[in-house]
């Protein structure tokens, strides 16, 4: 991404300088990285936002009172099937995930 800005940074440089409007090499070829990089960017952040914002159902190990709950990221086990509301996370304590019961 850095490599990216810099190369913007390099391209509205040399498009500032006279004659204005003319054409800038490789323009077609920043736009079509530029296009790839935020893409990429975009689906990281949507990613993101979906496991720790919006949240993943959590797995049971099984219908048991004593059959624990587990993280669907890490697989930690973050509370037991017997334990009330109160005691079970919203995110796991140990990746952060937000944990939807």
């Amino acid at each position: 991404m850095e490599e990216l800005i810099k190369k913007l940074r390099s391209y509205a440089e040399a498009y500032r300088k006279p004659p204005y409007g003319r054409e800038v090499e490789n323009t077609a070829e920043l736009l079509e990285e530029s296009a790839l990089q935020l893409q990429a960017a975009a689906h990281s952040i949507s990613a993101m936002k979906r496991r720790f914002i919006d949240g993943v159902k959590v797995r049971y190990q099984g219908q048991d009172a004593d059959d624990g709950i587990e993280c669907p990221h890490c697989g930690y086990e973050v509370a037991r099937n017997d334990d009330y509301e109160d005691m079970k996370p919203s995110h796991c304590p140990d990746c952060g995930t937000k944990l939807i019961y």
